[in-house]
């Protein structure tokens, strides 16, 4: 019995050492991934800057377009000046 008995001793032990090890490789496992999370959170929160001064930039830009609104609006002002003009010119024609 004295076999068995150190036979299941040395079992016993040996399952401790593999649970030690195990635990060691989950402990480190976990501290890996804690670092790669907090790695992540500090690059998405640069992309989210990025991102907020990218939006703002083409928010710019598009201000900045001459549209056709501002086109249509340009040629009225134009055609009342060329309008106030020509009804001048007429006048001043018309008094000779």
């Amino acid at each position: 019995m004295e076999a068995e008995e150190v036979e299941r001793r040395s079992g016993t032990r040996l399952e401790q050492h593999i649970g030690t090890i195990l635990q060691i490789v989950i402990v480190g496992l976990l501290a890996w991934s804690l670092s790669t999370t907090v790695e992540t959170s500090k690059k998405v929160a640069v992309l989210e800057s990025s991102v907020q001064n990218l939006t703002v930039t083409i928010g710019q830009a598009a201000n900045d377009r001459y549209r056709a609104t501002d086109a249509a609006r340009d040629l009225s002002g134009i055609r009342q000046e060329i309008q106030f003009v020509e009804r001048r010119v007429q006048s001043l024609e018309g008094r000779k």
